[in-house]
């Protein structure tokens, strides 16, 4: 009964006679604030995707930019007063520009430095640094050696000295900030601290004799000098070859810097000893010389122990009839060999070592690499100059063409030209990068700003093999850093997309099968009592923090599987096969005493020989370890095929059976069941009806037993075959073993995604109608086969998507992997070995990675890759599943 006061709800008739009331208008209010906020919400989410992809995109596309290259400078090079006796102006021999762009300077053929300014080319002060005929020159990342006839050299640095002004000098006078003008010897320019000048400086030695024995003209020279290593390597005109250590002494009181020279003679092939050399370089800091003749034959010293030095390798540099080379030059840090020919062709040669599996050529097995072949120019290449920062360098030739290159990746970043295609006479990259300085056979100097921050960023330096210096054969390397500023960067993404899918794998090897039974088990065959307590449970196990579980992996469960590898391997067999025979043993008791205990005994019995088998595992390991893998199942793994020393005793590790066995026996034990099951088992149905419970189960134990022991044995007559012709697992999914590997990884990671799968395939199972159940049971099937034949099918859509739920948890997992995995990002299916996902790459590297460099967007370039990989797969995951549910529903 309603109450006087009570607004009445007005009634309403339908088609169908039943009286209505009319909604309420809170509940309106409530629907359309509803539908606003989750309309709001959806387009919410959309929008955040899409800018996280967008900033992706924004971050990753400069990698893969063209170099901007800008003219900013063309004008004719005025040719400074001579300081000596000749007249005529000299011919530039060597050439470096600042790191402010405001000055650059030339050295010529004379002996005479001449500092310009940058903005006219306007000369700026001249100096002399030989009192002698000079007739040879080297020049590198401003470090220079000048060889003089008497058979003497200066050696030292051209550099740049700052010099800050408290006032502001009468020549900058309306000047803004960045202008520049000649004063006081050097360039002044203005900057936001105030104005300062950068003047010029030659530190020299003084004169120091390349031999005291019959001294002549130096005809090349080459000089190398860092904090700990001076030496030097000069040819004189008769053809002598030396190598020399130079030790210097600083006197305390003058303050002046004395040079002792060693010198030490090269060894000259008689056959080579009238021809001269057209080139002379040192190479590995002073590790090596070469020494390279017109038609492209080169000489390779080691000099290791300059006492010792020796001819380590002849190379033929220019296979090609009628080619000569006409420079060379060697790339930062001083392995790489820039080669450049007549007809304009580039090439890139180090030494690398021999690989494994070839016998070593030469004394310090190292042997020269055409790593690199270049497109060819056109014209015949006249300069090379290289940068100070990374693997860049410029290559002008007779046509007046200048190109930038890139030596690891191969590729040409850009193109200049001299003016009216002019001959290129001398090339220089700025210190920063940022610039291009040359000089043409008329005196015409150009300047071209340059910017390329990403020259590493090309797509086959990301993705496809690349021949890196001092490797064997082309790689796919990650190597971020190094020790040493003249590192070559690695930018190759594949091994971290190989770590991603083959930690994911493994995971997904380990975990599946575990949660998907466990899920089958307590839906189809569990009590619910039983159910309700265990699923909560595993559930719960999800709350771990993944950070938690990758502490465990690796400081307490990888040294511990290290110390008992034979037994954990174990257990990957004895709990399988524990569960088979107490399967058969649960079908062989009468149904009564089955139907009469309660429910948590078999699990618990089931717990309890899961137990049972881990101990028998850690029992029998040492026993198996000793009569398949010699006693030493890390020795066996560890060993390297194909290492057999003549007159050495073949070890017994030499033998892959083994591992054949190991691989094979669960294989033929399967095809074994499966050939039964079709071929056997239907005549024995008749047999089954007549007889005990007791008699079939012992048959059933009897023919596991029997198909155990025929697999092993066809296991080992196929790997005693495979033996025979030299296939061996080792170098493929195993291998040598580290502590802290893939089985770590799969294990710990397959025990997260556990419940995952588990509550997700279990809630799909236990969602199929009692009624399909009830009809296949009601037609005279076992528990077994209503839930393999018709719970599962029906339900397999479900189980599908918690597959891929767990393959998404585990793709992108970044702790486990990152303190479990061993940090390793290398290419080796090898299950024992490190491994470097792109979800803990990223988490390890970007916080060290400077802001918009090329390693700060590669990191975000495998982001990029990681989401594509993801996608791929979740689509073609879907497309399965909806196939699978239309097929479900057909049942």
């Amino acid at each position: 009964m309603s109450t006087p006061n009570e607004p009445q709800q007005p009634e309403r008739k339908t088609f169908t006679g039943i009286t209505r009331r009319a909604t309420r208008r809170s509940v309106k209010v409530t629907d359309a604030v509803a539908k606003y906020v989750i309309t709001i919400g959806g387009i919410g989410v959309v929008v955040c995707f899409a800018a996280i992809i967008g900033f992706l995109l924004y971050t990753v596309v400069p990698l893969f930019k063209p170099a901007e290259i800008d003219q900013k400078l063309s004008t004719n090079l005025p040719a400074p007063a001579p300081t000596t006796a000749p007249s005529a102006a000299g011919n530039p021999m060597a050439m470096q520009i600042d790191e402010y762009l405001k000055s650059f300077w030339l050295l010529d053929d004379r002996g005479q430095l001449s500092i310009y300014r940058t903005a006219a080319a306007e000369l700026v002060r001249t100096e002399a640094l030989s009192d002698a005929p000079v007739t040879a020159m080297t020049n590198h990342r401003n470090v220079v050696a000048i060889g003089r006839e008497d058979g003497t050299a200066r050696v030292g640095r051209i550099r740049q000295e700052i010099e800050f002004l408290e006032h502001l000098p009468d020549a900058m006078e309306g000047l803004k900030e960045g202008d520049s003008a000649i004063h006081d010897g050097g360039v002044a320019m203005m900057t936001p601290a105030g104005p300062r000048v950068v003047r010029t400086v030659a530190e020299l030695s003084d004169p120091v004799a390349i031999t005291k024995e019959n001294p002549s003209a130096i005809r090349l020279i080459d000089y190398f000098s860092n904090d700990q290593l001076e030496v030097m390597a000069a040819q004189l005109d008769d053809g002598r070859l030396f190598f020399n250590t130079i030790t210097k002494r600083n006197n305390v009181m003058t303050g002046k810097v004395t040079r002792r020279v060693n010198s030490y003679v090269l060894p000259v092939p008689a056959y080579k000893g009238a021809e001269k050399a057209a080139s002379l370089l040192l190479g590995l800091n002073g590790r090596m010389v070469f020494v390279i003749y017109a038609d492209g034959y080169c000489l390779r010293y080691n000099t290791d122990s300059p006492a010792e030095a020796y001819v380590a390798e002849e190379i033929d540099l220019l296979p090609q009839a009628g080619v000569t080379v006409t420079k060379v030059q060697m790339l930062l840090g001083s392995r790489t060999l820039i080669v450049a020919d007549s007809t304009g062709g580039v090439s890139g040669w180090f030494p690398a070592p021999y690989p494994f599996d070839q016998e070593a050529k030469t004394k310090d097995r190292e042997h020269m690499m055409l790593a690199h072949a270049m497109p060819a120019q056109g014209a015949a290449v006249t300069s090379i100059a290289v940068s100070e920062r990374d693997r860049q360098f410029l290559t002008g030739d007779t046509g007046g063409g200048v190109w930038l290159r890139h030596m690891t990746s191969g590729t040409t970043q850009g193109k200049m030209s001299t003016k009216d295609d002019a001959a290129v006479q001398l090339l220089a990259i700025a210190p920063k990068n940022d610039a291009v300085l040359m000089v043409d056979a008329q005196r015409q100097v150009a300047l071209y700003s340059l910017h390329n921050p990403h020259a590493d960023g090309s797509l086959s330096a990301l993705f496809l093999p690349i021949h890196y210096e001092g490797y064997p054969e082309p790689s796919q390397v990650w190597q971020s850093s190094a020790g040493t500023d003249d590192a070559e960067a690695k930018f190759s993404l594949m091994p971290l997309v190989f770590g991603t899918v083959k930690a994911t794998i493994y995971a997904m090897l380990f975990g599946v099968p575990i949660a998907l039974l466990a899920a089958i088990y307590s839906s189809e065959f569990m009590q619910p009592r039983v159910r309700a307590v265990v699923k909560p449970v595993v559930e719960m196990m999800a709350s771990l923090p993944s950070v938690v579980l990758g502490f465990i992996a690796a400081l307490v469960l990888a040294p511990f599987i290290e110390q008992v590898l034979p037994a954990v391997l174990m257990t990957f067999i004895a709990i399988p096969v524990g569960l088979m025979l107490f399967g058969f043993i649960w079908q062989g008791l009468p149904p009564h005493t089955t139907r009469s205990l309660p429910g948590w005994i078999p699990f618990a019995a089931m717990l309890g020989l899961v137990v049972f088998s881990l101990w028998f595992s850690f029992q029998i390991g040492p026993t198996v370890e000793s009569i398949l893998f010699f006693g030493d199942f890390r020795g066996w793994v560890g060993y390297i095929p194909g290492r057999a020393v003549p007159g050495v005793p073949v070890s017994p590790f030499a033998s892959a059976i083994p591992g054949w066995i190991v691989l094979l026996s669960p294989l033929f034990a399967v095809g074994l069941v499966i050939l039964f099951n079709l071929y056997v088992r239907r005549h024995l149905s008749l047999y089954n009806a007549s007889t005990s419970r007791a008699t079939i189960t012992i048959a059933d134990i009897t023919r596991f037993a029997l198909t155990g022991l025929i697999a092993v044995a066809l296991a080992y007559v196929v790997g005693a075959m495979f033996n025979a012709i030299g296939w061996d697992l080792r170098g493929g999914p195993i291998g040598p073993y580290v502590q802290r590997n893939t089985l770590i990884v799969g294990m710990i990671m397959g025990f997260a995604i556990i419940p995952i799968i588990y509550t997700v395939s279990e809630d799909a199972l236990s969602s199929v109608p009692p009624s399909l159940r009830s009809a296949a049971l009601g037609a005279g099937a076992t528990p077994w086969q209503t839930a393999i034949r018709v719970v599962l099918p029906v339900a397999i859509s479900g189980i599908f998507s918690a597959c891929m739920i767990g393959f998404g948890r585990a793709a992108g997992e970044t702790m486990i992997v990152l303190m479990a995995g061993g940090n390793t990002a290398i290419l080796d299916p090898n299950i024992f070995t490190g491994v470097r996902p792109m979800s803990a790459n990223i988490a390890v590297e970007l916080p060290e990675a400077p802001v918009n460099s090329t390693h700060y967007r590669v990191l975000f370039l495998s982001a990029v890759v990681l989401f594509v990989i993801t996608f791929c797969v979740n689509t073609a995951a879907e497309m399965i599943r909806i196939r699978f549910r239309k097929r479900a529903y057909q049942l």
